[in-house]
């Protein structure tokens, strides 16, 4: 996943206000009083969520495990200025060579995880990269919500560069699935590529339940962008935990 997709990930979510998440972030980090300098932003992709932290001034560091997304972030921060690390590593087995005071992890990566054992597993390496009392935000689409997506298709085209999806449910994962097929035209020739994306759904009792498992204590858990309590209708969650001291 993310190889050939990589090239043109940005232009997917060129859309997306992503220094508006790290607005949304700061306000949960007010809520709860805390003041962190350094931060670990998982499935960091190319950058997205981790260049605002940057440019305000959060030291920060970077993990996918997508080499090609993270040579995309890597390319992205040495053109912007921007003093950023950037680690190739699997989130549930990812180590710093220090801990940090804040993880998150965003636009759905976790629920890239396939089962509940993963998920733990991801939880017990945020507890044991993080500073005592430090803290983890990340946010899962929730299951009601992918439960209900209807099947699509779609394409997406400009001059040297295209896309088409299908994506489904299976209800037995659970797991939404989409399958895309794209191709980039540049000086090198036409590549084609296909890739598959599954993403599983995950309740909100089973996220407190690996928390706690983990170590970690669950703090909030908040309809996206809002501080309302997560409900049938939300699309997306958000979780706040700290680490036990």
């Amino acid at each position: 996943m993310y190889t050939g997709l990589a090239e043109i990930y940005d232009y997917l979510v060129a859309g997306v206000d992503f220094e508006a998440w790290i607005d949304y972030l700061e306000q949960i980090l007010k809520k709860f009083n805390y003041r962190p300098a350094t931060v670990a932003d998982l499935a960091c992709g190319t950058g997205n969520t981790l260049f605002p932290l940057a440019r305000r001034g959060y030291r920060v560091t970077g993990i996918d495990i997508s080499p090609q997304m993270v040579a995309v972030a890597g390319q992205k921060a040495r053109a912007a200025g921007l003093a950023v690390a950037l680690l190739v590593q699997d989130m549930r087995t990812f180590r710093l060579d220090a801990p940090v005071e804040l993880v998150t992890c965003f636009h759905d990566g976790l629920n890239y995880i396939p089962e509940y054992a993963g998920l733990v597993q991801v939880f017990r390496s945020v507890r044991d990269n993080l500073t005592p009392g430090g803290m983890f935000v990340f946010d899962l689409n929730a299951l009601t919500w992918l439960a209900v997506a209807p099947p699509e298709t779609g394409e997406w085209r400009e001059e040297k560069l295209g896309l088409t999806w299908e994506s489904k449910y299976d209800p037995d994962g659970p797991v939404w699935e989409i399958c895309l097929r794209g191709w980039i035209e540049d000086e090198g020739g036409r590549r084609d590529f296909t890739e598959i994306h599954r993403e599983r759904g995950y309740a909100p009792a089973e996220v407190e339940g690996a928390l706690t498992l983990a170590g970690l204590e669950p703090l909030a858990a908040y309809d996206a962008f809002t501080f309302a309590p997560v409900h049938e209708g939300s699309r997306r969650h958000f979780y706040v935990a700290r680490r036990v001291i």
